[in-house]
């Protein structure tokens, strides 16, 4: 299932969006003013750590009582991108179809497209680069098409910035 929605108030925004753990819809505000100081170097990601306080405690299966988080991918014009829903900070769950993950191997911090090191738009790309999404959401998700992001991530290579690994 895929939800997601947006309403905007004057200083904040409701993201409601679905977590696949949950089995439900979220909701949360994210503050405008946090949203436009994240833009300023790319795509803003606001990390949801929650739990569900409702879960089928009859189902061995269902960890959703356990803490995770959803990361909502928000652009510019603050309406929700993507999201992840994931364990821990990082998803090691394997991918069904040997799938390509770029992973970002450095720290980059912003002053790295203020310095001219990167541009914002390879700067965007790397925030989407955390082991969670494959190289077809990250291209959704920064609204770019495949082959230019392919192109891009030869460059971010070459740089040692990013790994692409494959999972089975």
């Amino acid at each position: 299932m895929s939800f997601n929605r947006t309403v905007k108030y004057f200083k904040t925004i409701r993201a409601y969006v679905y977590c696949d753990i949950c089995k439900d819809v979220i909701g949360t505000d994210i503050n405008k003013e946090d949203i436009r100081n994240g833009l300023q170097t790319g795509l803003y990601i606001y990390k949801h750590i929650h739990k569900n306080t409702h879960n089928d405690v009859e189902d061995t299966e269902d960890k959703s009582w356990q803490e995770h988080t959803t990361a909502v991918y928000i652009n510019a014009e603050y309406e929700v991108k993507g999201i992840k829903n994931y364990f821990g900070d990082f998803s090691v769950e394997p991918k069904q179809g040997g799938v390509v993950i770029p992973i970002c191997v450095k720290d980059i911090p912003p002053m790295s497209v203020h310095l001219g090191m990167l541009s914002p738009e390879e700067y965007r790309i790397l925030q989407l680069c955390d082991g969670n999404n494959t190289l077809d959401s990250v291209a959704d998700i920064a609204s770019i098409s495949r082959g230019d992001l392919d192109k891009m991530m030869d460059k971010l290579k070459d740089k040692g910035l990013v790994n692409l690994i494959k999972r089975t």
